[in-house]
């Protein structure tokens, strides 16, 4: 438990995302960053210099530190679990990254040891804290658009191979490989417009997924599909790509109800009325709704302290966290056996 309301924290992994939790410790009145740690020492001793904090390039070395209540964990995807596991092991809240897990097994193992030691889990979707997609859920969630007959969500963006893939040999080490990235399009990059659509309408029944590599020297899928049924009845489909064109790439999601339609595309959401026949936009320049952008880490991130200090569950806690990866690992069991899935899920590795 924090002491004097105040959460000391230990960043782990400082790399791409890192920075966006720093910034978002420091811009919450009730935490302070104490302890950092990659395993580039470099790059520990660059930021523990700029945060007055503690280098480590051992995560191991940071947990037996009794003055640690919290670590948020921006590593590579495969080192979640095991990270988080062993942060629970030593008692510390964790804040982790998407996708939580490389598998639905790891999901249920991090959730497990933080549920039996008593802290707190918390997983990285800060999109839901926006004010565009928060605005969605409660149109839908009021009723404004009665029931949902259609949902979809398109995620058609660009990755270079040189540039994002292969750019270097930290870069090379992980990513587009099935055993330490999970997956590609997916579980990367549209992970997060997958967790809102969930979130907006509601569990899936079944899918079926389809998904392939074409334009990446890459192992995991670079296009994926898939056709969705929710327990409410509503059908759905996913779209997700790395391989648009940079000058028509995408993030939109559009609901379909008995009433109305809503489509969130970018910073623009529209809301047709079918009753009212009128159509009411709403322009929010400031933000890019779907996108990875620090507002939204700061938000969750102050939920997630918050949630320390008055000893409740974050607002997107592990089994929060665990549903998008359970849609994707759907949509990939689901192609690579070229049957439907059926939820819940069973996690099989």
């Amino acid at each position: 438990m924090a002491k004097g309301k105040l959460v000391r924290v230990g960043i782990i992994g400082l790399g791409a995302i890192g920075p966006a939790h720093i910034r978002g410790y420091q811009a919450c009145e009730n935490a302070e960053i104490v302890a950092v740690c990659d395993i580039r020492k470099d790059l520990a001793e660059h930021w523990a210099k700029k945060l007055k904090a503690d280098a480590y390039t051992s995560y191991l070395e940071l947990l037996k530190r009794e003055d640690i209540d919290a670590v948020s964990v921006c590593t590579p995807h495969h080192t979640h679990a095991p990270i988080t596991i062993a942060a629970a092991v030593h008692g510390k809240h964790v804040l982790v990254e998407k996708p939580m897990a490389t598998s639905l097994m790891e999901a249920d193992e991090m959730i497990r040891a933080c549920r039996e030691a008593g802290v707190k889990l918390g997983v990285i979707f800060q999109s839901r804290f926006l004010e565009g997609p928060r605005r969605v859920k409660e149109a839908i969630d009021s009723g404004k658009l009665g029931n949902i007959v259609l949902a979809g969500a398109v995620v058609k963006w660009f990755r270079s191979d040189l540039e994002y893939y292969h750019r270097d040999a930290w870069a090379r080490c992980w990513r587009g490989l099935w055993a330490t990235e999970g997956g590609g399009a997916l579980i990367n990059q549209a992970i997060h417009t997958i967790d809102l659509l969930q979130w907006f309408v509601g569990p899936v029944e079944h899918l079926y997924g389809l998904y392939g590599t074409y334009t990446h020297n890459i192992d995991v899928e670079d296009v994926a599909v898939a056709a969705l049924k929710f327990k409410n009845g509503a059908l759905g489909i996913i779209e997700g790509t790395v391989s648009m064109p940079k000058e028509h790439q995408v993030t939109k999601i559009s609901i379909l109800g008995s009433k109305g339609l809503i489509e969130l595309s970018g910073t623009e959401i529209t809301i047709w009325s079918l009753e009212e026949e009128k159509e009411v936009k709403e322009e929010k320049p400031q933000e890019e709704t779907l996108k990875v952008k620090p507002t939204g880490h700061m938000l969750q991130i102050r939920d997630f302290v918050n949630a320390i200090i008055e000893d409740r569950e974050p607002l997107v806690n592990g089994e929060e966290g665990r549903k998008a990866l359970e849609i994707i690992t759907a949509i990939y069991l689901s192609s690579r056996t070229g049957r439907p899935v059926k939820f819940p899920v069973e996690p099989l590795w």
